[in-house]
């Protein structure tokens, strides 16, 4: 397996910019070898979960779509719970980079109802995505309070994704009336 690839983080549109897109063509590739040639499930859901990552994050939405749909059908065969939440995150992440936000909100609403029994990293995981939906919408208080979650969460545990979590909340913030700011 390759290392993962390089991306920033669009400070506006909270979406990833790959540095190097012949090096995501090429991680797509591997990651359908992996699925293809995965020893077990559990393989197979791990690699169809990046294949969706590096799918929605290069453009691919309708592909994207189809592989979260079945990523979410392997995480309800073989994954545990946690698997099958993670795999609902990603394909509601899906469903919002399309502007298909009536399945992203449901979605969401229930992956958020469900999200504390999974622990802090998925806590925040699903605060962070149900935020950056919130935040395609436009609705700048809902994304602001998922950030703030999130980001409280990634800072008590020390977690590298901390960043993206700040680089979210200064977006959102950025995007509320003044009065609203110190709310």
């Amino acid at each position: 397996m390759s290392d993962p690839l390089e991306y920033t983080i669009d400070p506006e549109t909270l979406r990833e910019v790959y540095a190097d897109p012949a090096a995501v063509r090429a991680r797509i590739a591997e990651l359908r070898e992996e699925i293809r040639t995965a020893p077990d499930e559990v393989a197979e859901l791990i690699a169809r979960g990046d294949l969706v990552g590096v799918l929605r994050g290069s453009g691919a939405l309708d592909d994207a779509v189809n592989e979260g749909r079945a990523a979410v059908d392997r995480a309800e065969i073989a994954g545990t719970h946690a698997q099958q939440h993670t795999a609902r995150v990603r394909l509601a992440q899906v469903f919002q980079w399309r502007g298909d936000f009536a399945e992203a909100n449901l979605e969401f609403t229930e992956l958020l109802a469900a999200a504390q029994q999974f622990g802090p990293v998925i806590e925040a995981f699903t605060h962070q995505h149900a935020g950056e939906n919130a935040y395609a919408q436009g609705h700048w208080s809902d994304a602001r309070d998922h950030f703030t979650r999130a980001l409280a969460r990634r800072e008590e545990l020390d977690l590298d994704e901390a960043d993206s979590s700040r680089i979210a909340l200064a977006a959102a913030v950025r995007h509320l009336p003044d009065a609203e700011e110190d709310a």
